[in-house]
C-alpha cells in the first residue's frame, strides 16, 4: 500500500500528528526505528492505524506522498538523505 503520510517516530507529537491525520482521512503509517511505547500503540491501535517498530521499511517510506519526521531523526541518517534525495 502507498500511504499519504508516514510518520517517522511514534513519540506524542507523532502520535498526535497521526491520530489527526487519520481524523482528517488521510491514510497514515506510523514507523518507529525502536520500540513504540505502549500508551501511544494503544493510541494508534485503537484507532486503526498501522505501526511498525524496530526498523522502517523503507520501499514503504520512499513511497510515500509526505513524511513528517521526529526530530530526534538526524539528517544525516541514511533513509532521510534518501528521502531529501528525491524530494
Amino acid at each position: 500500500m502507498v500511504y499519504d503520510l508516514i510518520i517517522l517516530g511514534s513519540g506524542e507529537s507523532g502520535t498526535g500528528a497521526a491520530l489527526l491525520a487519520k481524523h482528517v482521512g488521510i491514510s497514515v503509517l506510523v514507523s518507529d526505528s525502536g520500540h513504540i511505547p505502549a500508551k501511544y500503540k494503544a493510541e494508534l491501535s485503537a484507532a486503526g492505524i498501522p505501526m511498525e517498530e524496530g526498523g522502517h521499511t523503507e520501499s514503504i517510506v520512499l513511497q510515500a506522498k509526505y513524511i513528517v519526521k521526529s526530530p530526534g531523526i538526524p539528517e544525516k541518517a541514511p533513509l532521510i538523505k534518501k528521502l531529501r534525495a528525491q524530494n
